[in-house]
């Protein structure tokens, strides 16, 4: 993603900033957003709910979005709703006008509408069902699915004396074609983490996740394992901040433009894991990707061995191969589910499958593909006990399973490192298209 510069962002009048309002905002994604479409000075603005109306009433900010948990706060706090935001009932855009009055506006609503469009499926007149539709999030997401004509039903997990079912439910919906998860279940860094399990609902066509990181949640995981469509939040947000854009500024941004810098956004965030066999190079083919790319270059061995307080040979020598493989998925669990990381796998990471969705979460899995007769197993106890060709034997499917992407070793760790970021760079092309 290309680097914008203080000099390079725009402010509003007065030489004010844009920005993201909320109480917590250390994972937020936006000012990178608003950046990337409209070259926006955008920054966070983290207040507790005693600040926030003497914030909005302020004059640090040109234009603010807002975000959980003080939709609904300003709602009350504006002095006029756009006809969007009072259907909705909360606000996530908040503009001035020119005699200071403020002005509240969701487009939330046009950003899970895109999500929704995307799919490109026929949907009116069949069932809909929103995991947590009773929230805020997901009254957007039930208004916006009534509109394109689908019977929305939300889901919660007590009866709440609304006119939506619980989870304990959901069997006698059997014939529901898409299911909407607007509940943050599953959202970084509790995750993978589902709501529920996709065993009651043989008949989906689609599955809707409007948590945005990781790039792959759990319920998403699992349809892709179904065969059935899914999308994340990501293009949601991406688009509702188009639509604020065009709040802000009066420029439109068009959806080529709100598609490209979600690729653009998903392939920067994303993690790079490389996995293949003990001595493929999967270290120092990380290093020089990670120096190549600016990302932090984690090596999974070096922080195992950080977790055990020992070395790995040493530990496999005391304690047996399946305490090292439990050692090092619950490692991965910790790891796999950041960004913007490039990751080198031990060998083994293949053995066991609970690793393929915490490493498929939230990274593009490389495959380093180098000649068996080139491969050491100096130091590496269990290649030395069963040899480089049992070995492979063993894992060499599952590599090319698991594998996003399979390059071939080149004769140096830099040359190897820029045919993998030519390969991921045919993924973001692919997905493009």
């Amino acid at each position: 993603m290309a680097e914008l510069n203080e000099n390079t962002l725009t402010p509003g009048a007065g030489g004010r900033p844009y920005g993201v309002l909320g109480r917590v905002l250390g994972h937020s994604y936006t000012p990178v957003i608003y950046r990337e479409l409209a070259g926006l000075d955008y920054r966070r603005f983290e207040r507790e709910p005693d600040e926030v109306e003497a914030f909005l009433r302020g004059e640090e900010w040109e234009g603010v979005n807002v975000t959980i948990p003080y939709k609904k706060v300003a709602a009350q706090i504006v002095d006029e709703l756009t006809p969007a935001a009072e259907r909705l009932g909360n606000v996530n855009t908040v503009t001035r006008t020119a005699d200071g009055r403020l002005v509240g506006d969701n487009t939330d609503y046009y950003g899970f509408e895109t999500l929704v469009r995307s799919l490109g499926l026929e949907l009116a007149g069949k069932r809909a069902l929103v995991l947590g539709g009773h929230g805020g999030a997901g009254s957007t997401c039930m208004t916006v699915l009534a509109d394109l004509g689908m019977k929305a039903i939300a889901v919660t997990r007590e009866p709440d004396g609304g006119d939506g079912i619980t989870y304990a439910e959901l069997p006698d919906y059997a014939d529901t074609a898409l299911l909407v998860n607007a509940t943050p279940v599953g959202m970084f860094p509790h995750c993978p983490k589902a709501p529920c399990t996709l065993d009651a609902l043989p008949a989906l066509e689609a599955v809707i996740d409007i948590v945005y990181n990781p790039a792959r949640t759990a319920l998403m995981m699992e349809a892709e394992r179904r065969g059935i469509p899914t999308v994340g939040g990501l293009l949601m947000l991406v688009a509702q901040a188009a639509g604020a854009v065009k709040r802000y500024t009066g420029e439109d941004v068009s959806m080529e433009r709100i598609r490209q810098v979600t690729r653009t956004l998903d392939a920067t965030e994303e993690s790079i894991a490389l996995i293949g066999m003990p001595g493929a190079g999967k270290t120092r083919v990380g290093a020089a990707l990670a120096e190549m790319l600016g990302r932090t270059h984690v090596d999974a061995d070096d922080a195992l061995e950080e977790r055990l307080g020992t070395s790995c040979e040493a530990y496999i020598l005391e304690h047996g191969e399946d305490a090292f493989r439990r050692e090092e998925t619950a490692m991965l669990r910790e790891v796999a589910a950041k960004s913007q990381l490039v990751i080198s796998c031990g060998g083994g990471v293949v053995t066991r499958d609970e690793n393929y969705p915490l490493l498929h979460q939230n990274s593009r899995i490389v495959m380093l593909d180098r000649p068996l007769e080139e491969l050491s197993s100096a130091g590496r106890p269990i290649t030395a006990r069963d040899g480089v060709e049992r070995l492979a034997a063993e894992r060499m499917e599952r590599y090319r399973t698991w594998a996003d992407a399979i390059v071939a070793s080149r004769d140096t760790p830099a040359e190897t490192a820029q045919v993998v970021a030519a390969a991921l760079k045919k993924l973001e092309e692919a997905d493009a298209r």
